[in-house]
């Protein structure tokens, strides 16, 4: 019997999502028995490409489902989030606007192809065939995963736990209030907040606090390994849109969000100052909708339901990171 964390990512994937797929692929602790794509960073059909892109590069075997185009509610009210088009700003001297997620990754356009379930009946087949033991890591937002509790609630009680990338306490980055991935579909992360399923919160309150370096990726790039150059590429893009839409405290430096959730489920230590607590979702359509409400209180009004982390460890996320991309045999 494997003693690897079996786990179904889901993802919307631009750079951070790619190096948290490699990562989760290469990690001799992880199986990867599944990818589920969201629209999210950028549309379905892009998001799910990329991830295509990234299975080639690995030449992986781990099947890739379709998931969810649109959020469950929140885009049926234009003023809420029908004209978001993503961070981008325009520098002199260059042809193209700077984002943090361009339309398709620097890779070869796919070879494989997705599979033909839909990633909400993949979810619901999946964990009602299982014995208890997946782990649910969703880095984007939450559409597909609530969508399957909400079509199946059994399911709660299948998954062994959900680790997510999302939200934040003291940091934002999307509005005044609120982080992208529970932003994007508030309602979708309140039915999450209620599953009853064991959470782990990875906010950006932690991944801020674990930004990957330009000396980091230079070493990469010394590996002469195409994944390694992979995860180079995607950490330098980060880095150069960061300093100009999110500056770091250190300015040759960006968060990689999704790949510190991955790390959390191999290495739960890599999380600090865990909290917790009752965590809640607002979803008024106000200046605080998509705001992680999370209860600093010692006697909580609702049951606690998530563990919540303030921060994190750089040093050991960095070196997980380095470990895992040289794992890669081309």
């Amino acid at each position: 019997m494997s003693d690897k964390r079996k786990i179904i990512l889901d993802v919307d994937t631009g750079t951070d999502d790619a190096v948290a797929i490699m990562c989760a692929y290469l990690d001799p602790a992880i199986d990867l028995i599944g990818v589920c794509t969201v629209a999210g960073n950028k549309t379905l059909p892009f998001t799910t490409e990329n991830t295509l892109r990234v299975k080639d590069l690995l030449k992986a075997d781990f099947p890739v489902h379709k998931g969810c185009s649109v959020a469950m509610v929140s885009t049926l009210l234009p003023n809420r989030h029908g004209d978001y088009k993503g961070q981008r700003t325009q520098v002199e001297g260059m042809d193209k606007p700077i984002e943090i997620h361009t339309d398709y990754l620097e890779l070869p356009p796919s070879v494989s192809k997705v599979e033909p379930e839909h990633a909400v009946w993949y979810y619901i087949d999946t964990l009602m065939k299982s014995d208890g033991d997946i782990t649910l890591v969703p880095v984007g937002p939450l559409t597909n995963v609530a969508m399957a509790m909400r079509i199946e609630p059994e399911i709660c009680g299948k998954i062994k736990e959900i680790v997510l990338m999302g939200g934040g306490r003291n940091r934002t980055n999307t509005s005044i209030a609120a982080e992208f991935n529970i932003w994007a579909d508030p309602e979708a992360a309140q039915i999450v907040m209620d599953s009853g399923c064991p959470i782990r919160i990875v906010p950006l309150d932690a991944t801020q606090r674990a930004c990957i370096n330009a000396d980091e990726t230079k070493y990469l790039r010394t590996l002469n390994n195409p994944v390694a150059t992979a995860v180079a590429d995607c950490v330098d893009h980060r880095i150069l849109a960061y300093s100009h839409l999110q500056p770091m405290e250190r300015l040759d430096s960006a968060p990689v969000h999704d790949a510190l959730a991955v790390c959390a489920v191999a290495h739960p230590e890599v999380l600090k100052d865990v909290l917790f607590t009752r965590v809640d979702i607002d979803i008024s359509g106000g200046f605080a909708d998509g705001q992680t409400i999370v209860d600093p209180r010692a006697y909580t009004d609702r049951p606690r339901n998530a563990y919540f982390a303030m921060n994190s460890d750089r040093d050991l996320f960095a070196s997980w990171m380095m470990d895992c991309v040289k794992r890669f045999q081309a």
